[in-house]
């Protein structure tokens, strides 16, 4: 029964569709074939009334063949063209509605309504450069239209036009009477700017907005991530802590708490870092481990080691060994100097790692090995860092820092030989020539120790070929060109070492003795300079009294 009923009510109004067809095309076919007097100008009254009547009802198909029927036949009606463009438009037909309105525009090039329309289709079919033109000559006519102008603004930076959307968004702004829309609209307006990169104009902005909501908490978060753009540490903090006056949802808390952590981690106030993250611990939903482990860190950077390996050990626990937070706390170990503590966590992780997760650890060892053995270096225990720096080849054997730190203990012992030996083959390891420049130096300087000049200079040439602004290279060589009575290459090299590096006092003070023969008021002026870089510079302090001292004689 419900279906049949369904099926009449069809039927009955494809009836009634069918008769206003047949009514309107007989008007239609009525006005085409009788003459011009007040029959036609009745005609056109009952077609203007109704396609107005369809329209209104959302009947858009029947528009459009009632009133290109009508316009076959009397094409210079506007009125009805008009209805059948905005027909076109409302069935989404952009394309015959673009041509119709470009047939009124032709009649009627004023029309606001026709450019309007004629600009919305040319928004819906994405050709956005000629909605634009549509839309400014609106504006140009009616200034105050806040419709066009937000259309034209959108349109601007939709088209990556981002001054002119500034331009109209303030504008738009002006025109705004609600407080609500002005800060929706200074909203867009500063993030347009950040975009620019017109920093200032979009703090304007923000603060406009925050004039009428000072407790929007979505617009205090982008000020704070605009304050930390440009680098002001210390007022994103004070904006953070003001949000937290009135801030209460625990997924913003837990926002500006990290946010606070970070600019305090950011700025070295580990203190005040750790005491925020204690806090951060205590809001809703936050990650506790996650945090501790923060806070671990924070103590390690503050010097409290034993406080930061006491959370990580704590944590490990908790973990059962987790691989990352056991790495973590192996490097605490090594900050520490507990090394074996350090190896025992890695012999752990290895037991159980994956194959790839085991050669990261292998590397890890290897480098703890490494650091082991410079710390036995510098406690004057030669015999034990040799015997760390082997066990690191174990792990690594092709490590270029290996081999780099058992030459500095045979140049220790004064065993050059061995140094250059051991350099070179760091050289070979370094395949990506990331510590070619202290390799470098100290081959130079285990062959000046046994008086190859011609080596040490091949030394220091190879480290200039790949990096021409190595001011210590340039140093050493001018150094040794001076030693051998070429006082032209020395002051180039000098000059150089100093044009790379102002703050080198050493190559001011050997230029500044290479001057001495040939140019003594520079030498003494750069004397001065030494002295005043470091007071305590007894040799450039005993050099200028000599210099003085021998131009009073």
């Amino acid at each position: 029964m419900f279906i049949s009923t369904n099926i009449l009510i069809i039927v009955i109004a494809f009836a009634v569709a069918v008769i206003a067809i047949y009514i309107l095309y007989s008007i239609i076919l009525f006005q085409g074939t009788s003459g011009k007097g007040d029959e036609l100008q009745l005609s056109t009254k009952n077609i203007l009334d109704q396609v107005d009547v369809l329209f209104e009802k959302g009947e858009y198909p029947l528009v459009e063949l009632l009133g290109t029927k009508y316009l076959d036949r009397v094409p210079e009606h506007t009125d009805v063209r008009v209805y059948v463009a905005k027909a076109y438009y409302e069935d989404k037909k952009y394309n015959l509605a673009i041509k119709q309105c470009q047939t009124i525009l032709e009649r009627r090039p004023t029309s606001i309504e026709t450019h309007e329309l004629l600009g919305n289709c040319y928004i819906k079919k994405q050709l956005l450069s000629k909605a634009i033109k549509e839309f400014e000559y609106i504006y140009e006519k009616d200034k105050a239209d806040k419709k066009v102008v937000r259309t034209l603004a959108e349109l601007y930076r939709d088209t990556d036009q981002i001054f002119m959307s500034i331009s109209a968004y303030n504008v738009l702004s002006e025109l705004l009477t609600s407080d609500e829309d002005i800060a929706d609209v200074q909203l867009i307006i500063a993030e347009l700017n950040v975009e620019a990169h017109d920093y200032p104009a979009a703090f304007e902005a923000y603060k406009t907005r925050l004039g009428i909501y000072p407790k929007d908490v979505n617009t205090n978060k982008k000020l704070t991530e605009l304050y930390i753009k440009i680098g002001n540490y210390q007022i994103a903090i004070e904006t953070l802590l003001y949000m937290l006056s009135f801030v209460t949802e625990p997924k913003d808390l837990l926002w500006i708490y990290d946010m606070i952590v970070d600019l305090y981690e950011t700025t070295e106030n580990y203190e005040s870092a750790i005491a925020y993250a204690e806090k951060l611990i205590e809001v809703q939903g936050s990650d506790t481990f996650k945090v501790r482990d923060r806070i671990a860190s924070l103590n390690i950077k503050l010097g409290k080691l034993n406080d930061g390996i006491l959370i990580l050990e704590d944590l490990a626990m908790m973990s059962q060994n987790g691989f990352d937070i056991t790495v973590e706390l192996a490097e605490a170990y090594i900050k520490a100097k507990e090394y074996q503590k350090a190896l025992d966590r890695y012999t752990l992780l290895l037991d159980k790692s994956t194959p790839r997760e085991a050669k990261q650890v292998n590397v890890l060892i290897c480098n703890m090995y490494i650091d082991w053995a410079v710390y036995m270096r510098e406690e004057n225990k030669l015999e034990a860092s040799f015997e760390y720096l082997k066990n690191a080849t174990q792990y690594n054997p092709i490590e270029p820092e290996i081999f780099y730190n058992i030459a500095l203990n045979n140049y220790t012992k004064n065993n050059f030989t061995s140094t250059i030996e051991s350099v070179n083959k760091a050289l070979e390891f370094d395949k990506m020539h990331e510590n070619y420049s202290k390799y470098y130096l100290l081959l130079a300087d285990a062959h000046h120790k046994l008086g190859n000049f011609f080596e040490e200079k091949k030394a220091l040439s190879d480290l200039l070929n790949l990096d021409d602004k190595n001011a210590q290279g340039y140093l050493r060589l001018g150094i040794l060109y001076a030693s051998q009575h070429d006082v032209k290459n020395s002051e180039e090299a000098l000059k150089n070492a100093i044009k790379y590096d102002p703050d080198l006092i050493d190559a001011k003070y050997n230029l500044a003795l290479v001057y001495e023969n040939n140019n003594r008021d520079r030498a003494k002026e750069l004397y001065m300079e030494v002295l005043e870089q470091d007071p305590t510079y007894e040799e450039a302090k005993n050099a200028l009294v000599e210099l003085t001292s021998s131009e009073g004689f």
